[in-house]
């Protein structure tokens, strides 16, 4: 099962930010059949992602499901250009053209309360558009890294930010998963030593 195909990822996103959910919540939520519902949650069932208690179900392991995830993504194989630019690392956010969503680092530096990164990192439908503008100005050390939204951003998106979630899937594909150690704990109580 590919679990950042739309339908699926939809249900898988659903069952990370409800943790405790019902086949006709996720319906509910997401319109999506129950036929389509029943076979993603029986799959999270047989790979011991979510169990069935009574009536409901329950996620058990959410860092393991969020580890399946670069299986099907790299964000190396996202990221349609790198620009080192030169000029202050503000003065580019400003200057980002409209639609842009701030992913990776730049939504971490947000969200983390130790994390800082010199990168600037965005999604943008148009990545070409967002590369015109700023190569003129290449040359300096903060990189501007463009990358293409592979998957819906539609709900995944919050003031011009990756959401939470999204944001440690991200950096779970981009082989970072330890610097999203506030989100695992501020999502699902998990902490890293």
């Amino acid at each position: 099962m590919n679990i950042t195909s739309k339908v699926t990822y939809k249900i898988i996103r659903d069952v990370l930010l409800s943790k405790e959910f019902t086949q006709i919540g996720i319906k509910n939520r997401t319109g999506y059949s129950k036929g389509q519902i029943s076979k993603v949650v029986n799959w999270l069932i047989t790979r011991k992602f979510v169990e069935k208690r009574d009536r409901n179900y329950y996620l058990i392991d959410p860092t393991a499901l969020i580890s399946v995830f670069p299986l099907f993504r790299n964000m190396n194989e996202l990221l349609v250009s790198r620009i080192p630019l030169r000029g202050e690392k503000e003065k580019i956010l400003e200057n980002l053209p409209n639609k842009s969503v701030l992913c990776l680092d730049s939504a971490l530096d947000k969200y983390s309360r130790y994390y800082r990164s010199s990168r600037i990192c965005i999604y943008h439908e148009k990545p070409e558009l967002v590369k015109n503008t700023f190569e003129p100005y290449s040359g300096g050390i903060i990189d501007l890294e463009v990358y293409h939204p592979d998957m819906d951003l539609k709900e995944d998106v919050e003031n011009g930010f990756t959401s939470k979630l999204r944001t440690v899937i991200d950096m779970t594909c981009d082989g970072k998963t330890y610097v999203a150690k506030d989100l695992f704990e501020q999502l699902w109580g998990i902490k890293f030593g």
